[in-house]
This record gives structure tokens, sequence and C-alpha cells, in this order.
């Protein structure tokens, strides 16, 4: 399967953390040098300042001035620290993209940095949270919980895992958006990442890490190794390894921008950044910091001639493999976010399927027997795969008590509940809005309903039924003969629109705190799609005809018959196309009519005109139609079926169908969302899961222990999948 997961973002902190622990204090105009020159070589991610008092850092006494200069360069993300609330109301007023709060795990490191305990500055971070949800500028910050210290400290000496991982989860019910764990002094080994990241992982439910490293004792690229090995895609570094903490004796060194881009690109990730104008943006800091000693392998001895960067557009080096490098978006629009979905055929699976692609953590929830969806034949063959990508499974049965309370436990965790059972039911569950507001007042609970409220409320739907009564069928088939559309068009639309209003409730969340109720429907969807001909009564007074009887608003706009049997369909909509049309099949006799100047006056005649164009067409081979009427820019559609698309060549070269993963180890090409963000298509993450698959890590992650879950699942309540693995053993 395609991994999207091989581009890494770098994030530059030398204007932060590698200044900061220098003694001579670099010019504003060499701070925006530096920015520009980083830009540059490509790095889209900086930390460029803190808000800390110029007092204690003059280092970081321009730190607006340096923000606006980043926040001009289009797409550079901006982040900066802020210790406390003062720090996140500054950084919040001069426009920061991200802020970072340095929670330190050690007790001693944290009083002499912040003059507060970990759990005191926990307390601080919530308040940050609050001043985000309260202001309308927090719906597009990050706020990111940095645990400094999270492997060691020069002054407590061992950070057990334990506390890291407390620190982590108080950071996570406080809000945060992001975790990163820093290794401040260097005390990290290959070993220790590796377990700490398992640990900590679950607690962060779903929400992104990132890792910062120091390289104090060499073992900097071989942690980052070890974290890439489990999942981690951000990383901190500094030009030519600047960097230090002051109030951490010793703690000298980040890992080196330009040595972490070479090792990363040379296993074929994909990080965007030019090595070599990265190494020639240290002139810079030799001119502003003379004297300072800099770092790193690949300045001081070049890179080997055999090296190739991965391009931009995925192209990948020796070491990775062309189909593992299609291009991906560094991080998703909705990571972070929570959705459990307890829905089934294919209206709420598609707003999850959506949610999902776009990011978030989704959590489908299945009887034991697993999803009735899975076991149809027939026209829902297909309906499983093709809706549930990129999603976890928990299986329960909600018939039971302790079934009930698990899932009442679950969505109170998430973000986004979907349902689209019949009305009445999630009220029974205990899962209709107004229950689980009063549990979770930021949830946003996504209905996907029959109908809105109204007198056919509380009927039951299914597209079939809306296509009949909103007109679809009525316009699709012959007069007298009504004919539902080809795919499940009703049920797909209004999973979309279900996604929609919940994005809409997310960016107003940002603002309010508060979540809110969506509900999408059925037949006010088909409605929609009919309002163009419900308009078309309105304006001219008649009633549409169906599609296949019905006035052309275009003189060429039918399928045709050409060579061999086969069909196509052309279109000519303007007097350009026309002429175009005309000229290529050599009809100057209906060119020079002047009759047929317009395109109304053709309309007129399409009795004449269609048939002229008919024998003008029937001995002509496709395969030299075809790109006679691409030139000629005339919009046409061979007629195909829907299976013949696994080999349509623009599908194959454009990325737009991707394997699939299946539940039995098997895969398929898949099509994904029609839409690119950043010129990225939006890839399977996750294969299709098995019944049950994710019951135990997200039951654990609940807070129910091993022990429950066998009890759980010996009475019927739940279905186990897996292993499980407690926290405890993995820290």
């Amino acid at each position: 399967m395609a991994d999207e997961r091989n581009t890494v973002i770098v994030n530059e902190v030398g204007l932060r953390d590698g200044l900061q622990a220098v003694a001579r204090t670099m010019s504003t105009q060499g701070k925006r040098r530096w920015i520009d020159a980083a830009y540059a070589a490509g790095v889209r991610h900086m930390e460029v300042a803190s808000f800390v008092s110029s007092r204690l850092l003059p280092q970081m006494a321009d730190a607006a001035e340096v923000i606006a200069h980043a926040r001009a360069l289009p797409g550079l993300l901006v982040t900066v620290l802020a210790p406390n609330l003062r720090g996140a109301e500054m950084a919040l007023s001069a426009g920061a993209h991200r802020i970072v709060a340095p929670i330190s795990v050690s007790t001693e490191h944290s009083l002499a940095n912040v003059r507060k305990t970990p759990r005191q500055m926990v307390d601080e971070f919530r308040r940050m949270r609050e001043l985000l949800d309260s202001d309308s500028r927090g719906a597009a910050t990050t706020l990111i919980a940095g645990l400094s210290t999270a492997f060691g400290c020069t002054r407590q000496g061992h950070v057990p895992a334990a506390d890291v991982c407390e620190i982590a989860r108080l950071s996570v019910e406080a809000g945060c958006d992001m975790l990163s764990l820093g290794d401040t002094t260097g005390y990290a080994t290959p070993a220790q990442v590796g377990r700490l990241i398992d640990a900590v992982r679950p607690l962060a439910r779903g929400i992104p890490m990132a890792l910062h490293f120091h390289d104090t004792r060499g073992m900097g690229l071989a942690n980052t190794i070890v974290a890439l090995q489990h999942g981690i895609r951000e990383f901190d570094a500094s030009l030519a390894g600047l960097g230090g903490c002051p109030a951490a004796p010793g703690a000298s060194g980040n890992v080196t921008t330009e040595d972490l881009v070479f090792m990363l690109e040379s296993m074929g990730y994909r990080t965007g950044i030019d090595i070599d104008r990265l190494v020639a943006s240290r002139a810079l800091i030799e001119e502003e910091l003379p004297g300072e000693p800099l770092y790193g392998y690949i300045a001081r001895s070049g890179l080997p001639k055999n090296f190739t960067a991965v391009s931009c557009e995925g192209t990948a080096s020796e070491s990775a493999p062309a189909s593992d490098t299609k291009p991906a978006l560094a991080r998703l629009p909705l990571e972070g976010i929570r959705v459990v979905e307890m829905s089934h055929m294919v209206m709420g699976p598609t707003c999850g399927m959506i949610l999902g692609d776009l990011g978030a953590e989704v959590i489908k929830v299945e009887p034991p027997r697993g999803d009735g969806t899975r076991r149809l034949l027939g026209a829902g063959a297909g309906f499983f795969r093709t809706f549930n990508r990129n999603k976890k499974s928990v299986s329960l049965d909600v018939d039971q008590p302790a079934g009930r309370e698990a899932l009442q436990r679950l969505a109170a965790s998430a973000d986004v509940f979907i349902e689209n059972f019949k009305p009445g039911r999630m009220a029974e569950l205990g899962l209709d809005y107004a229950t689980l507001h009063l549990q979770n007042a930021r949830l946003i609970h996504v209905s996907h309903k029959g109908f809105l409220n109204g007198p056919y409320e509380s009927r039951l739907a299914l597209d079939e039924v809306v296509q009949m009564m909103a007109g679809l069928a009525y316009m699709t088939g012959p007069v007298g003969r009504p004919l539902r559309a080809g795919s499940s068009v009703n049920d797909i639309m209004g999973g979309m629109f279900g996604a929609i209003g919940a994005l809409a409730a997310l960016h107003e969340r940002g603002r309010t705190g508060m979540g809110k109720e969506v509900q999408s429907a059925l037949f006010e969807n088909c409605v929609l799609l009919c309002a163009q001909h419900m308009q078309q009564f309105a304006v001219t007074g008649q009633a549409a005809a169906p599609m296949p009887e019905r006035i052309n608003a275009w003189a060429v706009y039918d399928v045709f018959h050409l060579a061999g049997g086969e069909q196509m369909f052309l279109a000519a909509t303007g007097d350009g196309q026309w002429k175009a049309l005309c000229n290529l099949l050599g009809l100057d006799a209906l060119l020079a009519d002047e009759t047929l100047a317009t395109n109304n006056e053709r309309v007129l005649a399409r009795d004449r005109i269609l048939p002229i164009l008919a024998q003008a067409l029937q001995d002509i081979d496709a395969a030299v139609l075809v790109p006679r009427l691409e030139s000629s820019k005339i919009p046409f559609a061979a007629i195909r079926r829907p299976d013949e698309l696994f080999d349509d060549p623009h599908l194959l070269a454009s990325g737009g169908l991707a394997d699939l993963a299946l539940e039995d180890g098997s895969s398929t090409p898949m099509p994904l969302l029609p839409f690119s963000l950043d010129g990225c298509r939006l890839l399977p993450r996750r294969a299709i899961p098995a019944i049950g698959e994710n019951t135990s890590e997200i039951l654990l992650d609940l807070g129910y222990s091993e022990g429950q879950l066998h009890e759980l699942a010996a009475i019927g309540a739940v279905k186990l999948h897996e292993t499980p693995v407690s926290i405890a053993k993995a820290a």
C-alpha cells in the first residue's frame, strides 16, 4: 500500500532554542535573513522566538518583529514558545500559528526554568487553552504541550516513564493539540525512545506527537531512526547544531538540521528541503555570531556523489521504492480529532470515512457479529470496503448494560459522534445529543436521518425512497418509468453533508468551546439535487421533462455511435466548440449555414443537425477521434462500465486510485476523495479493520483493566480481537 507517511516535518528551532543558548544577541535583521535563507531552502516549519522576559533572555526581545517577518512568507508555519499565560497572550496577538508551552517532567528542572512544578505548569497550560478557546484567533492556533526532560535531567537525574505518562495524560486532558517529547539534556537512548513513545501514544488519544532531540552524546540521529520506526513524523532540529537550555547545565547541542535532513532524504523520506542551500545558510550564523562553535558532519564532509534527494513530487531516492513515495501532507487537517462512528450501510460510514481521510481518529462501533453491511451480497457487496477505510473497530453489544456503558464512556471521550439509526434509537441507548452534551459539552453530534424535523421525521427512508419522493427518479427515467440513479447518490451526499456540518461545528467550537448537534437527511439532500428542476418550473411555468425527453439547452449534447459499436458522448455548448466540431468532421455546409449561427438557433434545428453528425461519426474509430477531440477542446466521453475504471489511464497516472488493504490481508485499488490539498491526495492509512480489531486498545485507553476486558468478553458485552498490552507494561 502507498505510505502517505513518507513525508517528515523538520521544524527549525535554531532561532529560538539555538539563540537562547549563545551569549551574543543576533540582530533582528540577521534573524530575518536567517528566516529568509531557511525558507529559500524549503524549510516550512520554524520556531522563531519565545515570549519571555527580555531581562532574562535579551536574545528574544524582538520576538514580535521576528514573528511578523516570518508570517509574511506564504506557507511558513510559525511556532513560538510561551512559558505562561502572559506569553501565550503575546503570541496570540503576534499571530503565531503554533504555541509551545514548556512543561518539564522533572520537578527540579521545572522550578529552575519556569518557577512552577510540573502540575502547576499543567494548570497554566489549561489557562492557555481557555484563552485560545475564548478568542476567535485561537481557532487557527495549535497549542503544543512540550514535555521537556522526558528522557532524563541533569539536575534530577532519572525521570520515571510513569511521570512522563502522567504529565502527558494531564496535558491531553487540559486540551493540547499536539504532544512533543523533549530530550532536553541529551540523555535519551534508542531503546528508551521506543519504550517511551509506546507508553505515551495510547494516552495521546490520536493527537499528533513530535520529538525534540539533543545530540549532546551523539545519539540524536540514532534516536530519530527509532522514533521514525515508531511512527513519529515531526522532529525539531537546529542549523549548525546550535542549542541548549539555560536551566539545564550541560544540555548542549540540538540535532543538526543539515545532518537530519540528509539522513531522512537518504532513507527515502521527503522533507522538501534543499540541503546545499541549507548548508550555505550557515554563513549567516558565522557572520552574525563570529566565533560561535558550529557543528555538522554534512557541512564538514559534503554530500556523497551518489546521493539523490526525494523530490517534492515524491520521486524516490535509491533507498526508497517509487511506489511508496506518493506526495502526502506532512500533517493532516483533522489530526488530534477523535470521531466515534456508530453507523452502518452507506450514509453514516461515508461521513466517518471523509473525516478519517482528513486525519481524524475514527472509531467504528460494531456489534459482536460486525456491521451487517460486511455480509451484503449483490449491489451491496462493495459497500463496506468502500466506505470504511481509515477506521478502527470496537465491537460492543449495546443491548447489554456493560456494553452500553462502554460505548457511553467512549462517546464522552470523542470530539464527534456519528450515527444513522432509526429515530429514537439513540435516546434508548442514552446516546442522543441532549444526553451526551451533559457529559461532554464540546461534543459535535452528527445524526444522519431520512428526513429533517417535520411531518415526515418519523418515517424510515432509503436512498430509493427519497429518489421517488423528491423527483430524481422521475427525472432519470422515461415518462411513466421512474428510474433510480445508478449509485447511492443521496446516501453518499448525505454523509458528505454530515461531514461538512461536522467541520463547520468544529470550526465554531474553536471560538465558543461548545459542541453542536448536526443533522443531515436523505430527503432534503435529494430535494437539493432537484432544485434546478423546481426553479426551471418557477422560471418557465412548465414542469421539467425527464432527462431522456428534455428540451436540451445545447444543440449538441448527445451520445453517438462510432465504428466497431463504441459509443461516445459529445457536446458543443458554445459557438467555438460548434465551429471546432464542424471543422473536425469536415461539415463545412453546417458551418456555413447562417440559420445555425447561434446556439439557440441550433437547438431549434436539432432534428436536422443530429442525423448529419451521426452519419459523419459512425465510421470513425474511437482511437482516432479521441486525440482530435482533445486537441480541438471539444467535451467528450467514452461510455464506460464502472469495472473498466480500474484500468483508466488518468486515474492510474494521477494517483486517483490507491491500494487499500482489506481485513483478510488482500488489497484492492480504491478511488480516493475527489480533491487534493497542496497537490496531495488523501490516501488510505489504515487497512479495513477486522471486527473488534481495536477493542482492547481503545477500552484500555478509556481506563478499563485487562481483567475487566476479559470479564466483559466472557459475558459477550465486548468482542476482543487482539492480545491486550497494558500501558504499565509498555512503560
